[in-house]
């Protein structure tokens, strides 16, 4: 390697012009260099390969035989360098791998089943890979773990990038016949009531803890689980209150023995990104998943 790098590679293109043209002045006019840097150039392959290279025969040149034998072995390495090169085209059809996403529970099933159906209509060949999302999605990004997070806003970060995906509103559920349905429904009897919490880690306050406490009121969470989806089929079969994503809250309502309610207390809606990092933001195959992924949460 040592070796190749003192060599002028730029001089393999000249070569390969020369020994096509069999003419100065016409490899010149072929790569857009003067006659004089042809000449020149010449003159350093000819050191280069310790062969004249080319030969005046009459009125024209011709090639020795060391050029017969590099002009084929030239065109091979030329055109690999094209390759390396060019821009890479991604056709979806054709497209293999894997792409791994990490998304919470929720988004999971929110985004994904729908993200998997275009995948297999339109790039068979890819694989999705979802897991767990962790706190920690700044280093599996930038490790290659994980291609893709959703879920958690982020402000400018040197090298992550994201992108708005689903805003996020709120509900409150309860089972059908709890008695909280027979009085009226306040911040005060909602913030009575015992409630589930759900939370990754287990530890910590949620946004209804912070709003409760604007109004000078707290809630006993009762139980707390890290699994979102999950969570109504628990409020179904107790007296808990859950406060969860208004899109989970309708999707598993229906035939679930759930009651949705406007949340009594006003919670802000929230911005739930999708981010990556710079290691694949130019990549065409994960810019096409994204914008796949874009069209879905539209949809």
């Amino acid at each position: 390697m040592t070796e190749l790098a003192q060599l002028d590679l730029n001089l393999l293109v000249v070569l390969h012009a020369l020994l096509v043209e069999r003419h100065v002045t016409r490899a010149a006019a072929r790569i857009h260099i003067s006659q004089p840097a042809a000449s020149r150039s010449l003159h350093r392959l000819r050191d280069m390969f310790g062969d004249p290279l080319l030969v005046r025969s009459g009125r024209s040149m011709e090639l020795t035989p060391r050029a017969e034998n590099l002009l084929g072995p030239l065109d091979e390495v030329l055109r690999n360098i094209r390759g390396l090169v060019a821009p890479v085209e991604f056709v979806p059809a054709n497209a293999t791998g894997r792409v791994r996403i990490a998304a919470p529970d929720v988004l999971t099933y929110m985004l994904l089943p729908a993200l998997m159906r275009r995948l297999s209509e339109q790039a068979p060949g890819l694989e999705l890979q979802v897991v767990q999302w962790s706190h920690r999605w700044r280093e599996h990004l930038a490790s290659g773990d994980v291609d893709l997070t959703i879920g958690e806003p982020t402000g400018d970060e040197p090298g992550i990038y994201t992108r708005a995906l689903v805003v996020n509103t709120w509900a409150s559920v309860v089972r059908t016949g709890h008695p909280a349905l027979q009085e009226p429904w306040t911040v005060q009897s909602f913030a009575a009531l015992p409630h589930l919490l759900v939370s990754i880690t287990g530890d910590g306050e949620g946004q209804v803890d912070r709003a409760l406490a604007a109004h000078g009121l707290r809630r006993r969470v009762a139980m707390r689980i890290p699994y979102a989806v999950l969570s109504p089929l628990i409020i179904a079969d107790t007296d808990l209150v859950l406060t969860t994503a208004r899109w989970l809250a309708e999707k598993l309502a229906h035939g679930s023995g759930l009651c949705v309610l406007d949340t009594p207390v006003e919670l802000a809606p929230v911005d739930l990104p999708m981010v990556w990092h710079e290691r694949v933001h130019r990549d065409p195959r994960h810019r096409w998943v994204r914008q796949l992924l874009v069209d879905v949460a539209s949809a």
